[in-house]
């Protein structure tokens, strides 16, 4: 039996599927003993292509290391992958990466891979599970990786071959706490306007109308891909379009403004300082969800560094 490290990647179509697809697969040539993290990786030489998804699985089998290859190419061409292209685009890139113990050199193989030292989208999740594994002469993984420079590899998640819904929900759930906590406070040190209406009221009836438009406009812009939990909705697509032109979250900038309006408009401190606290929240809340849409949309990234802005036009 040998040990084998095994990098997967993709950045044609259904990107996560085709690396889910590859570890139920590879998993009929052995035991499957760790799974690295998951990470969107900016393509290195070839053609102009979108980013990778990249990751890597560690296999004890009892299969030789030209056997394992014939098998992972079998599995390559179950994904649809077609070699037209010298490093261009494809459904799924599976290479043996290291091994165990010795190495090999032929015509079609090379182990350690021959660039494997170089790459930083194999060695962040090869060093996640195989720190030791060899991937030069006398080079380790983790020590390759001290010597290599930033290439553009960004973890998005630790666990990928099933969904997690917590973290959504627990979002969800300190999102509609915080709802709570503003509206009590506005209650208890709110008060309604009488007589001549000072100017920080006025302030904050602006800042709702802008608010509520700006939630309200992005909302149906959304329209059934509109979800509580930031994750992207079964079957959505990605929307470029209306006030996502200006702000990748929209929604998010304009609840906070509509709820600081309200605050304004009643006069509640508290309030108003809890509804300011929802630009920390929804920032890590959008980061989290950001990382789920960039699994999901392998053009993401390229729309997020087109609009740098994350929740109110022109400011944040």
């Amino acid at each position: 039996m040998t040990r084998y490290a095994i990098g997967l990647g993709s950045n044609l179509g259904d990107r996560i599927g085709h690396l889910r697809f590859a570890y139920e697969r590879i998993q009929d040539l052995g035991t499957i003993s760790d799974v690295g993290g998951l990470y969107e990786t900016a393509p290195v030489g070839g053609p102009d292509q979108g980013p990778y998804l990249n990751s890597l699985v560690v296999l004890t089998s009892d299969l030789a290391a030209t056997d394992l290859l014939a098998e992972l190419n079998r599995i390559e061409a179950d994904a649809g992958r077609e070699r037209t292209t010298k490093w261009g685009p494809r459904t799924l890139d599976l290479d043996i990466i290291s091994m165990e113990s010795g190495s090999i050199k032929e015509q079609d193989l090379s182990i350690p891979h021959l660039r494997a030292g170089e790459r930083e989208f194999v060695l962040r999740p090869l060093c996640d599970v195989w720190p030791e594994a060899v991937v030069g002469a006398e080079l380790t993984a983790s020590k390759a990786l001290e010597s290599v420079q930033p290439q553009g590899v960004d973890l998005l998640s630790r666990v990928w071959l099933v969904d997690n819904p917590w973290p959504g929900r627990g979002f969800v759930a300190t999102q509609f706490a915080w709802f709570i906590a503003i509206a009590l406070a506005m209650a208890s040190d709110g008060t309604l306007p009488e007589g001549d209406i000072d100017p920080l009221r006025i302030v904050g009836l602006i800042l709702a109308i802008i608010g509520g438009a700006l939630a309200f406009v992005s909302s149906r812009r959304l329209g059934p891909f509109l979800t509580a939990v930031p994750e992207p909705a079964a079957e959505s697509k990605l929307v470029e379009t209306s006030t996502y032109r200006l702000v990748r979250h929209p929604i998010y900038g304009g609840v906070v403004l509509f709820i600081l309006g309200a605050s304004l408009i009643v006069d509640s401190l508290i309030g108003s300082l809890l509804s300011l606290g929802l630009i920390p929240f929804f920032v890590v809340k959008s980061s989290y969800e950001e990382r789920r849409l960039r699994i999901r949309f392998a053009d993401y990234s390229e729309y997020r560094s087109r609009v740098p802005r994350r929740m109110i036009p022109f400011l944040i």
